[in-house]
């Protein structure tokens, strides 16, 4: 998936709760110039967040929203170490943060809804899941995805 670049994606992040997962995901994107200010970016996922649960299921999130401060769209991936309690499809805990930076603007949604629909289905699939799971490297956990 042309969206993925290991330059963003982590694995056995420390992490146990979904503040310190935003924040730890926010920090690589700003590292990387994807975004240009963590504290502003944050404030705008957690707007998305206050508009309905981002737990997918499965032990996935995909916070995401549009930013102003986002300089390039990416999903940053952490994988963590621990369950993370976080509002769910299933009651469950999170392991796996898709972290969404998409640059807000003038036909940018068009841009996000293709993403999302673009990692959901691949999250959709019980062996992709398990493979992400069971990723101990950075590469294994974008191959699990291809």
């Amino acid at each position: 998936m042309d969206i993925l670049n290991e330059e963003i994606m982590a694995v056995n992040v420390p992490g146990t709760t979904k503040e310190e997962a935003i924040n730890t995901l926010a920090n690589l994107l700003k590292k990387k110039n994807y975004i240009s200010d963590v504290p502003s970016f944050e404030k705008d996922i957690y707007h998305r967040e206050s508009l309905g649960q981002t737990g997918i299921g499965n032990f996935i999130a995909i916070p995401h929203g549009l930013s102003e401060s986002a300089l390039k769209n990416g999903v940053a991936i952490g994988k963590f170490s621990n369950e993370i309690p976080w509002e769910t499809l299933d009651g469950k805990g999170v392991r796996i943060v898709c972290l969404f930076c998409v640059q807000a603007g003038d036909g940018r949604e068009k841009e996000h809804l293709k993403m999302l629909a673009k990692l959901a289905g691949k999250l959709g699939n019980d062996e992709v899941v398990n493979n992400i799971l069971k990723a101990d490297t950075v590469h294994e956990l974008k191959q699990a995805f291809a």
